[in-house]
């Protein structure tokens, strides 16, 4: 069963970053199945492995289009960016040598990440873009579609 699902209500306007969205909501819930299924630690750290590479891969992108659309937030959004990855470096990390296990924190951390930066930051964005203007405060994750 999957941990998140994708509706329309999500999508930005940007193709691109809606796809990477999507495929990040895919990876979570690839994690999410590794977790639950008790896979070996190994299978478990390659899909983490996958869900941190693609996500700088995504936030790579997004904020090169923040900064040719002239985002006044990008530097805010690169200073969550870099928390958000510090924490999931460390959680990574930990996990790889063996100090963690994988526990529903952790799993609801990396949805809770994901939802909160869609509905959150990248909604904000996405205004500014169409509008050129920073729209009201975006829902809270509580309003995301989560199984």
């Amino acid at each position: 069963m999957a941990l998140l699902n994708w509706k329309a209500d999500y999508c930005t306007g940007n193709a691109k970053i809606d796809d990477d969205h999507r495929n990040l909501f895919e990876r979570i819930n690839d994690f999410h199945f590794a977790w639950q299924s008790s896979r070996d630690r190994k299978d478990i750290a390659r899909v983490l492995n996958r869900l941190v590479e693609y996500a700088e891969e995504h936030f790579a992108r997004e904020e090169e289009i923040m900064r040719a659309s002239g985002y006044p937030g990008l530097a805010r959004h690169h200073a969550i960016r870099e928390a958000l990855f510090e924490q999931i470096f460390v959680l990574q990390g930990h996990f790889e040598d063996g100090r963690i296990r994988i526990d529903r924190d952790a799993v609801d951390f990396l949805r809770g990440w994901l939802v909160d930066h869609i509905v959150g930051e990248d909604m904000k964005f996405s205004a500014y873009v169409e509008g050129g203007v920073d729209p009201a405060p975006a829902s809270r994750a509580i309003d995301i579609d989560v199984v």
